[in-house]
Parts: C-alpha cells; structure tokens; sequence
C-alpha cells in the first residue's frame, strides 16, 4: 500500500468542495489555510478510498475505476478535526 502523503486525489475540487457543501473556490482556500485535510488511500490495484474533512464534516468514498463506487458524509462531536485522521 502506498503512503497516502505520495497518493494524488483520484477527485476534482471541484468534487470534494460539492461533497462537503462548499465552493470549489471556498474549499481550495480552505484547503490552503489547512482547514480542509484531504487523505488518499489506495486499497488495491483499482481501489482508492479518499477522506475530506472540514472541521467536524467528514466525507469518505472509494473511488473505484475513476468512479465513486461508495460515499457517506459524517458529522464527528467531540473531536478535534487534525485527531480524527489515523
């Protein structure tokens, strides 16, 4: 498995800022004060699951085929946004 920091978003901007209920201009400026963390992970040879989180929003998907095969948008309480990636 690669390391996720060497992994390029398999996604648009424009894709993750609509996921999590942003402009794609809102989110490249968050994104570049460190607000949004984007994480890429490839799970096989054609499989990539990518998180997006904004504060408490966290959005999942895998990515199958360059195609979105699965998603899902949580809300985290409690929880530092930088402490809810592993």
């Amino acid at each position: 498995m690669a390391d996720a920091s060497k992994v390029t978003a398999p996604l648009s901007d424009d894709i993750l800022a609509d996921r999590l209920g942003l402009s794609t201009r809102e989110f490249q400026r968050y994104r570049k004060q460190g607000l949004v963390v984007v994480a890429v992970h490839e799970q096989g040879s054609d499989e990539i699951k990518v998180t997006c989180q904004l504060g408490n929003r966290i959005w999942e998907g895998v990515v199958v085929s360059g195609s979105i095969a699965f998603e899902d948008v949580r809300f985290v309480r409690g929880v530092r946004s930088r402490k809810s990636f592993c």
